[in-house]
């Protein structure tokens, strides 16, 4: 082989091994992980507006206390967290908005029901970050319930 042809086929074999030598040496991407309600997905300020929202709209049949009574579950503790554990919480959010009032359903919008949400967070003591949560369903539901810390 001439020394033209050995320096051509070099080349190639250069342009076809380096974007393998560069891949190689890149960071493997990580998955992260969901985020949580530990991660501060709601403000006290959000929280607060809920509280508001709740006792005009869900206190009748969840009771003050959100302990719930006769067909209305609770809304704290381990009555709420066994049957949410390990959800977004978009399908609380759209169980909420399509399921409740059960006199009037659909009365409540998304923010309305995101923000009772925040106030269930607040009660079982998940803790409360900058930001409010945001009503919007696809963000909801990159956030899981998680009953006990990571």
């Amino acid at each position: 082989m001439n020394r033209a042809r050995r320096r051509g086929a070099l080349l190639v074999a250069a342009a076809i091994a380096a974007p393998l030598v560069i891949a190689a040496h890149r960071p493997i991407a990580r998955r992260t992980a969901p985020a949580t309600v530990w991660d501060s997905v709601y403000s006290l300020v959000q929280a607060s507006r809920g509280e508001s929202s709740y006792v005009k709209g869900c206190a009748r049949c969840h009771q003050a206390s959100l302990a719930g009574a006769d067909q209305s579950p609770p809304l704290t503790g381990s009555g709420f967290l066994g049957n949410w554990n390990g959800l977004p919480l978009s399908d609380l959010q759209d169980r909420i908005r399509t399921t409740m009032p059960s006199d009037s359903v659909g009365l409540y919008d998304r923010q309305f029901v995101t923000d009772v949400i925040a106030y269930i967070l607040k009660m079982n003591g998940f803790p409360a970050g900058a930001g409010d949560l945001s009503p919007e369903a696809d963000r909801l539901k990159a956030i899981l319930v998680q009953a006990t810390r990571p």
